[in-house]
């Protein structure tokens, strides 16, 4: 279960960097108003990120909690 959540925070982190190259990229060679669909998502991307972090974090937690009980 580990692996899973660590590999969902990395596909976020993916993501995240992605759309900052994107972002950057229509803001260079397109208009400015394509790019805020891609600073959306980056900050989406980042939320979720963090969220992902988090819970992966607290199930460690919990399962170094439960190793030491046994």
């Amino acid at each position: 279960m580990n692996k899973t959540f660590r590999i969902l925070e990395l596909i976020w982190l993916f993501i995240g960097c992605i759309s900052i190259l994107l972002c950057a990229y229509s803001i260079i060679s397109q208009d400015n108003r394509g790019a805020i669909y891609f600073l959306v998502l980056t900050f989406a991307s980042g939320l979720m990120y963090a969220v992902r972090r988090r819970q992966r974090i607290k199930y460690d937690t919990k399962q170094k909690e439960k190793e030491q009980k046994k």
